[in-house]
């Protein structure tokens, strides 16, 4: 919600992402004892990863809210589980299918269609910068997933925090060069109003907290899960966006609102009974049917 409102009262999108990651490795360097880690090689396996991807999901998260509603985004990314589990499947992941969990899908994408069927406010521009965003936030957290728990790095989380910000923050600054905001730096600067700085910091907190939370989760759940549970909590942030903005309020888009993250509540649960069913042993596979990924187990 406060992205949206900066981006709306600081229309730079791409500067207040560099803004937001200055201000996290601030804070960070405020307490430089939290910082530890095992070699130099742990750090460049992370430092050549993870924060070019974390770039590309920031980067085109505000672009998205610059572009499109709230309700349009929220409702979207419910189909992100769809994308982890194809990209799951290239880099073989393993992971489990059953009819519940393919129904889920299916009443996600039906919300998406029937919701943006009666989006007053739809724009190729936006969901194309949604669609970005959903792959480099999938491959971001597989990514992460993979050097906190297959494959782990010895870095404590604010160093993985720093690292991410410290090094995302000159792609993100070069970015905001390409796609002209620098141009725009003085006058917007100028202009902005101190309810917008108010915004600003607030976002800037806001991505702080999200940043620590979404790195220390990546312990306890795969992608999949991590990329319903980002979604399933979204009612306030369409209602929101309903209120301050004259967002769309059709009962056809409220209704394919509900579809969609009420079908990411209900993949959430597929999702785990099928992996407690495959946990089981070979006594559950008459419960669910399981699909066999390269170089995954039944």
């Amino acid at each position: 919600i406060f992205n949206k409102l900066a981006v709306v009262n600081l229309p730079l999108p791409l500067t207040i992402v560099a803004i937001q990651m200055a201000f996290t490795v601030g804070s960070i360097m405020c307490n430089v004892s939290l910082l530890s880690y095992g070699s130099g090689d742990d750090i460049r396996r992370w430092a050549c990863t993870v924060p070019v991807l974390f770039v590309g999901m920031l980067a085109s998260s505000m672009l998205a809210m610059q572009f499109s509603t709230l309700g349009t985004i929220v409702v979207c990314r419910n189909v992100a589980p769809i994308a982890t589990m194809l990209i799951e499947s290239v880099f073989r992941i393993p992971f489990v299918i059953s009819t519940h969990t393919v129904l889920a899908l299916i009443t996600i994408v039906a919300g998406v269609v029937l919701y943006e069927a009666n989006d007053l406010e739809f724009s190729v521009g936006g969901l194309t910068a949604i669609v970005i965003n959903m792959v480099f936030a999938v491959l971001e957290r597989i990514m992460q997933r993979h050097l906190m728990a297959n494959n782990p790095v010895d870095l404590s989380k604010p160093m993985m925090m720093l690292l991410n910000n410290g090094v995302g923050m000159v792609p993100t600054l070069l970015l905001a060069v390409i796609w002209g905001e620098h141009v725009r730096w003085r006058k917007a600067f100028a202009e902005v109003t101190t309810r917008g700085v108010v915004y600003l910091v607030i976002s800037c907190l806001n991505g702080l907290a999200i940043s620590y939370a979404g790195i220390r989760l990546q312990h306890i759940v795969a992608a999949t899960t991590f990329m319903v549970i980002t979604n399933v909590n979204k009612f306030a942030v369409i209602f929101f966006g309903i209120i301050a903005f004259n967002e769309s309020a059709e009962l056809f888009s409220i209704l394919g609102c509900a579809l969609a993250i009420l079908g990411g509540v209900y993949y959430a649960e597929a999702r785990k009974r099928a992996e407690e069913d495959r946990l089981a042993g070979p006594t559950a596979v008459s419960t669910a049917h399981y699909a066999k990924v390269l170089g995954g187990t039944a």
